[in-house]
C-alpha cells in the first residue's frame, strides 16, 4: 500500500510539475502542499516547492521547505534559493552565509557569485570591499559555457558597479 501511496503523489508530482515549469506557482504550492506528506523526503520535491514558494513571495515557508531539501540534496541552487529568500526577509547575514556557503559547494559557478554582488549591493548592508570582490569574479571568471545568462549577470553587475561609482565605463 505504501508503494502504491508513493507511486499515486509521483504521478501527481508530475502534473504539479508542469504548474511550476509554466510558473503558475500559486497552483503549483496548492498541489505541492497535497503531495508533502507523501514526498516530503525527496529533495528535487522539496526544492521545486521550495522554489516556488519563493517565487510567490512566501519566503518563510520557503525557507522551511528549502531548508529540509538540504537533508536530502546536495543542490548548491537550494542554497542560492535560501540566501535570496533571507535577502528578501531583511535577513542579510543569513542570506551572505547560505550563498558563501553555495561559492564553496561549486567555487566555478557564477550564479552564487552574483547573488552576492546584488546582496553586497544592498543599502541596508553595503560593503563597498566585498562587493567589489564578487563583481571582479563574475566579470573574469571563465565560466565552462558563455551563455546568455552570463553575459546579463556582468552586464547587470556593471551597472551596479557604475550605479555606486564603483566603474567607469
Amino acid at each position: 500500500e505504501k508503494w502504491t501511496q508513493e507511486k499515486d503523489a509521483c504521478r501527481d508530482w508530475m502534473n504539479a510539475r508542469i504548474l511550476y515549469h509554466s510558473g503558475a506557482y500559486e497552483a503549483a504550492n496548492r498541489a505541492y502542499e497535497k503531495l508533502y506528506p507523501s514526498l516530503r523526503n525527496k529533495g528535487t520535491f522539496l526544492f521545486e516547492y521550495g522554489h516556488s514558494l519563493h517565487k510567490s513571495g512566501r519566503y518563510d515557508e520557503s525557507f522551511e521547505c528549502l531548508d529540509r531539501a538540504r537533508l536530502y540534496s546536495n543542490d548548491p541552487m537550494i542554497l542560492n534559493i535560501l540566501g535570496r529568500s533571507a535577502q528578501e526577509s531583511g535577513e542579510y547575514e543569513k542570506a551572505e552565509m547560505y550563498l558563501l556557503r553555495s561559492t564553496r559547494r561549486l567555487p566555478e559557478r557564477v550564479y552564487p557569485h552574483y547573488l552576492l554582488v546584488k546582496l553586497y549591493a544592498e543599502p541596508e548592508y553595503f560593503d563597498r570591499v566585498k562587493l567589489i570582490r564578487e563583481a571582479e569574479y563574475v566579470l573574469n571568471a571563465e565560466p565552462k559555457v558563455n551563455s546568455t545568462a552570463i553575459r546579463e549577470m556582468r552586464q547587470e553587475v556593471k551597472k551596479i558597479l557604475e550605479d555606486k561609482k564603483l566603474w567607469k565605463n
